[in-house]
């Protein structure tokens, strides 16, 4: 996929009550392009412009063409450049007697465009936080947990039901929680997550008493995908630290780090 610039001009008397008319196809056209990966970024350009002709002389002007004024550009991802060209031409602004201008951007070094796989795994994960473990959802794990799901404490067998109990165990400890995605990165077929919560320890926990203690937990949770369902989790988290929270651990059995 390469990017494309499309650089927006409309008539000089285009005003906000033009722009009102074409503003809920605007906003259709960006969320549909963005869920597919098309969408990159946009900014408008201010309504001036300073043009620096010598070292002591600047002129304050519209950008403006053959009666149009350049007003705001689009990055988009396109495979080639008639793709772009077909994009450019659903945007509602051609409707109003404005102009779209398409150029290829040039490749930025170290930028990896994400794929249509990257994109869709990263979605089923966010889904399976946002939407089924805090909302509790359960019956929902067979859209993103695949039947030949290990992973997180696997000794359960497979599938669904192997990651529900996992989950499960720490969700009646802790029945207030509530994930918080810090951060989220897919590479390939594997999604990174960096997640944290903060909830009560109001029921035994892998038969730990419950503390009554409020808890934060960090963790980073690598998830393996395969035709858009989990099959593999890894986890790395601050079990230690949980124990510590709700008393089971001494403060002072571990020794803080030395004062640099």
């Amino acid at each position: 996929m390469k990017e494309y610039i499309l650089l927006i001009r409309l008539p000089r008397h285009y005003g906000a009550e033009e722009a009102t008319t074409v503003r809920a196809k605007w906003t259709a056209l960006t969320d549909h392009w963005k869920e597919q990966g098309i969408f990159v970024t946009s900014f408008v350009f201010p309504s001036e412009s300073y043009v620096v002709s010598s070292n002591d002389k600047v002129v304050n002007e519209e950008v403006v063409a053959n009666g149009l004024r350049l007003i705001s550009c689009l990055i988009i991802r396109a495979s080639a450049f008639e793709d772009a060209l077909q994009l450019a031409k659903k945007c509602p602004i051609l409707e109003q007697g404005g102009t779209i201008e398409v150029r290829e951007v040039q490749p930025r070094p170290d930028i990896k465009t994400p794929t249509a796989e990257e994109l869709e795994n990263k979605k089923t994960i966010r889904f399976l936080y946002e939407n089924i473990l805090n909302n509790k959802k359960f019956e929902l794990l067979d859209r993103v947990i695949s039947p030949e799901y290990t992973g997180i404490g696997n000794t359960n067998g497979k599938g669904v039901e192997s990651f529900r109990s996992t989950v499960q165990a720490v969700i009646d400890a802790f029945p207030d929680i509530q994930w918080n995605i810090l951060d989220m990165m897919a590479d390939g077929d594997k999604v990174i997550v960096r997640w944290t919560w903060n909830a009560a320890h109001t029921q035994p926990f892998r038969s730990i008493p419950a503390s009554g203690k409020t808890v934060t937990d960090n963790a980073i949770v690598v998830y393996q995908l395969r035709d858009g369902k989990v099959i593999n989790a890894w986890m790395q988290g601050d079990r230690l630290g949980v124990l510590l929270q709700i008393g089971l651990i001494p403060p002072g059995l571990i020794p803080a780090p030395p004062d640099k």
